[in-house]
């Protein structure tokens, strides 16, 4: 077959389907439409999802980051002076700051409550509470914490905070099995060294000696580089 025999031959298929489709089209020409409306109204949701998703993590975000500026605010005891007022972004005392702090994070998560600034506000609330004595509440917080943030940064750090609220309330058994998990995790993101000196403390607050020297002992071994190390030795020295 010549050249230009095929080419007639494809330019003909070629102008025999686009009839088909065409009139297969305009055969079903409500039936294309509704797709398509359907198909750009989805598009419009995802997008308009996406949009509002995006301007709650913004607002979430600022709302943290003013809670936190809130937690770093000056202590400016009260003027004396008839008619002088306070100094604007400071408070009168630990204790009211540590209240309007509380507040502030409280506010991120009922405002945003899937955000991420929200977990991340958790956390700090969990903190505040933790250095209020709140101790339970603390715990409380913590472990919510730590069932959404998972392997994330966010995971172990309250898993840490746990091991802290459990020690705060003299549960040393408890604290020390949550240090235990995380000094087994060689993957996580805690460094190991630093939860093995936590780990050895909490076991001579509860009298286990030989814990304690099996902690520092990893220390020492393991991580001989590490920031801990003199210490740990020292406490080795001093147990023996």
């Amino acid at each position: 077959m010549k050249a230009t025999e095929r080419h007639h031959l494809k330019q003909n298929e070629f102008l025999v389907t686009t009839a088909r489709v065409l009139d297969a089209l305009d055969r079903n020409r409500s039936r294309v439409l509704l797709i398509v409306a359907v198909a750009l109204l989805l598009v419009a949701i995802v997008g308009g999802y996406i949009y509002w998703r995006n301007g709650q993590a913004d607002r979430a975000g600022a709302l943290l980051g003013a809670a936190m500026a809130t937690a770093e605010s000056q202590i400016a005891p009260a003027p004396s002076l008839p008619g002088a007022t306070s100094a604007a972004g400071t408070f009168p005392t630990d204790e009211a700051r540590a209240a309007a702090v509380v507040a502030a994070y409280n506010e991120v998560i009922t405002q945003y409550p899937s955000t991420r600034a929200a977990r991340v506000a958790r956390y700090h609330l969990a903190g505040e509470l933790l250095d209020a004595g709140r101790v339970d509440e603390a715990e409380q917080q913590f472990r919510r914490v730590a069932d959404e943030a998972g392997s994330s940064l966010y995971g172990p750090l309250a898993r840490l905070g746990i091991a802290q609220a459990q020690n705060a309330a003299g549960n040393t058994d408890a604290a020390s099995v949550t240090l235990t998990e995380l000094a087994a995790s060689r993957e996580g993101l805690l460094p190991v060294d630093g939860v093995l000196m936590e780990l050895a403390r909490t076991s001579l607050k509860a009298g286990r000696t030989d814990d304690a020297r099996a902690a520092f002992r990893r220390v020492v071994d393991e991580f001989p580089d590490s920031a801990y190390a003199l210490d740990a030795q020292q406490q080795l020295t001093a147990l023996q």
